[in-house]
């Protein structure tokens, strides 16, 4: 009875010290150093809704970022340069970046890295095309097309 009173007691107690001693690891610590602050880019359309096709790049880095194609939202807080240095965002850092999608006007971004909260909202303007539709489009022939019917197209 003495050795089931006693593991009663000793387990709950050593959970509880393994538990508090994870919390206070400076493993996390270390983490959170090698880590740079983290940057969300919203890119909306003009009725403010996501772009789905969005990407956002740094003028410096090669790599095209899509975003969450239900949120038009990217989130990043290291970049890989060409040369393999990181780049991480640091409080006070001037970042530029370029956000493009099909069918929108390229917009370039600067922004000043803060210690937390650092949400870009982003508004693409939708391209203005002008279509030219030709009212009769030419029948351009080639020497190995052959009508059906034997007949030479001219």
């Amino acid at each position: 009875m003495q050795g089931i009173k006693f593991r009663r007691v000793v387990t709950p107690l050593a959970a509880l010290i393994a538990i508090v001693g994870l919390a206070f690891s400076p493993v996390s610590d270390a983490k959170d150093s090698d880590d740079g602050i983290p940057i969300e880019v919203r890119v909306m359309d003009p009725s403010q809704n996501p772009v789905a096709t969005a990407v956002v790049r740094h003028p410096e880095e090669e790599e095209r970022h899509r975003v969450n194609t239900v949120t038009g939202s990217w989130v990043g807080s290291i970049l890989y340069l060409p040369d393999g240095s990181m780049l991480k965002f640091e409080k006070g850092m001037n970042v530029r970046f370029e956000i493009s999608a099909p069918g929108y006007v390229t917009e370039t971004v600067h922004y000043v890295v803060r210690k937390r909260k650092n949400v870009i909202e982003v508004m693409l303007e939708p391209m203005e095309v002008e279509e030219e539709i030709e009212e009769e489009m030419p029948i351009i022939g080639f020497g190995r097309d052959k009508p059906i019917g034997g007949l030479d197209v001219q």
